[in-house]
């Protein structure tokens, strides 16, 4: 897989660099430098000055040429398509004068997009490829494209990008923007992006947007090929993976392989809700090469499925797959619940050689089950191969049609300061009653509790891990208890508070709360104060 991909990014050794630096308006204060990739052909870096928290964005590269201008005159029947097309030759910024009401601009042909170029739709602009053509497409080789405060509807093509195609080597900025109901149709192994597709060895930003309904074979919302993505402050929807066979998925995004042999996929502080596969990933589709990481931090997934039938539907949430041991996947501070595989990894299924660690997340009522019920291994999560360190997490309520209602693993997944409790397993509709929370024996890294307690008497049902504490952790529901995810609190008297190791504990629980409140910390993602 990743042969053919390399052939198609044309030279897999350049790189190039993004500084990605987030300042407050008044920019005075430097709030977040993140460095993706190196530059080896280029001196001069292109900084992102993100739109958080009231933040403006700067390019700060090569100047783009000359500014376009504003387009409209004050009125909505002065903002159309030949103006737009106008105003894009050339390059620069592009903003809107078109009254104070929300306009369309039909959209009948492609925009090419040939010099550097920032488009401000101010809020107020929709453009809308009327499910008959792409919206925006870059001509690659550095050229850097922003989108900020703008609609992209109902773009579709045949190719790959219903709304927006990055071009090889682009830079890509999406900020405040919204993608609704975009189509892509190609139907080969790696193609897709109903929203966004980007090509290889380039860098995309998006930030404060939402994607829905969009729909593509893979990457129902954002493909991303051999490129450096990070995606934060956002939301998907609705969401769609459409391929069948071998490949892929990924309902709301699918990556494969960041920029070089050290590159970085960042989704941070995102919700992604019903978005959909038929194969793999029902929400994120993850394959990393050669030293690439990649980091989901403080997000929440609910709801996202997996549904094909056969040797399909793993990863109801995340599927993550590596080409080397030393890639990783790692994570943080996230909740999953009421997500469904129909197959394996009700939440998240690992594969091939990848490394997966989670850490202060909490799964509560996932599903791994087949159409018929009886099938369905890791209600919460599924190991087919790879390494899986565990650290902090709650496992709960979580269900699988045949075993291991909480994990399907082995000595090759590590449990550290976990909960895993009241997972069921239905047996294949069997009355074996075993391998509920656990399918097999997993490597003790202490302090884990485990609850009910294994059947003793069977040997087709070990405990989690040799030496676990069984005690009933007396969880609350998951609710708000702080922070951006939802938590399932430790109640009064729980056997978790003050149990676990804090050589192994993270400084933080996953709202975010300083560990350990009373002396030594707590099992579980969630920390009493």
């Amino acid at each position: 897989m990743n042969l053919l991909r390399s052939q198609r990014s044309l030279s897999s050794n350049y790189q190039y660099n993004l500084a990605l630096t987030l300042q407050e308006t008044t920019l005075t204060k430097l709030h977040e430098f993140f460095k993706l990739g190196s530059d080896l052909g280029s001196n001069r870096p292109l900084l992102f000055l993100s739109a958080i928290a009231g933040f403006s964005l700067i390019l700060t590269s090569a100047k783009p040429a000359a500014a376009a201008g504003i387009i409209g005159n004050g009125t909505a029947g002065s903002c159309t398509e030949s103006a737009l097309t106008a105003a894009l030759v050339g390059g620069g910024t592009v903003s809107f004068n078109c009254g104070s009401s929300p306009v369309t601009i039909r959209v009948s042909s492609e925009k090419l997009i040939a010099a550097n170029t920032l488009i401000d739709g101010q809020n107020l602009v929709t453009f809308d490829g009327g499910g008959k053509n792409r919206i925006f497409k870059t001509l690659g080789n550095g050229i850097q494209l922003t989108v900020r405060n703008s609609t992209i509807a109902n773009g579709f093509t045949t190719d790959e990008g219903g709304g927006i195609y990055n071009g090889y080597r682009g830079k890509l900025a999406v900020i405040n923007c919204k993608f609704t109901n975009n189509v892509s149709t190609r139907g080969g192994e790696f193609d897709g992006g109903g929203a966004i597709y980007t090509q290889s060895e380039s860098t995309v930003f998006v930030d404060k947007s939402t994607f829905t309904g969009n729909k593509a074979g893979n990457g129902g919302a954002i493909n991303n090929l051999l490129s450096n993505l990070t995606v934060t402050n956002s939301t998907f929807s609705g969401n769609q993976s459409t391929v069948s066979g071998s490949g892929g998925g990924g309902g709301a995004i699918y990556y494969d392989g960041g920029n070089g042999d050290s590159g970085k996929i960042v989704l941070r502080n995102n919700t992604f809700t019903n978005n959909t596969a038929v194969f793999q990933g029902g929400a994120v589709f993850s394959q990393l090469y050669k030293n690439n990481t990649s980091a989901i931090e403080n997000s929440t997934f609910s709801g996202n499925k997996v549904t094909g039938t056969g040797n399909q539907g793993f990863g109801a949430a995340i599927f993550n797959s590596g080409g080397a041991s030393t890639v990783l996947l790692t994570v943080s501070n996230s909740t999953f619940t009421g997500n469904m595989a129909s197959n394996q990894g009700g939440a998240v299924s690992n594969a091939n050689s990848a490394r997966l660690n989670i850490i202060n997340s909490t799964f509560s009522g996932n599903r791994a089950e087949s159409g018929d019920g009886k099938g369905g291994l890791g209600g919460a999560i599924m190991r087919t191969n790879g390494k899986i360190t565990i650290t902090n997490s709650t496992i709960a309520d979580n269900y699988a049609g045949f075993q291991g209602g909480g994990i399907v693993g082995d000595g090759n997944v590590t449990l550290k300061n976990t909960i895993i409790a009241n997972n069921r397993a239905n047996n294949g509709g069997n009355n074996w009653n075993i391998k509920h929370n656990c399918f097999s024996a997993m490597t003790n890294g202490g302090n884990n509790l485990q609850f009910p307690a294994n059947n003793s008497n069977d040997p087709n049902d070990p405990a989690c891990t040799s030496g676990i504490t069984t005690a009933d952790p007396l969880l609350g529901a998951l609710t708000n208890n702080g922070g951006a995810t939802q938590t399932r609190a430790l109640l009064t008297g729980s056997p978790a508070i003050n149990k676990g190791n804090n050589n192994t504990c993270p400084t933080i629980d996953q709202r975010g709360v300083t560990r350990p409140q009373g002396g030594t910390c707590d099992i579980g993602a969630f920390e009493v104060k």
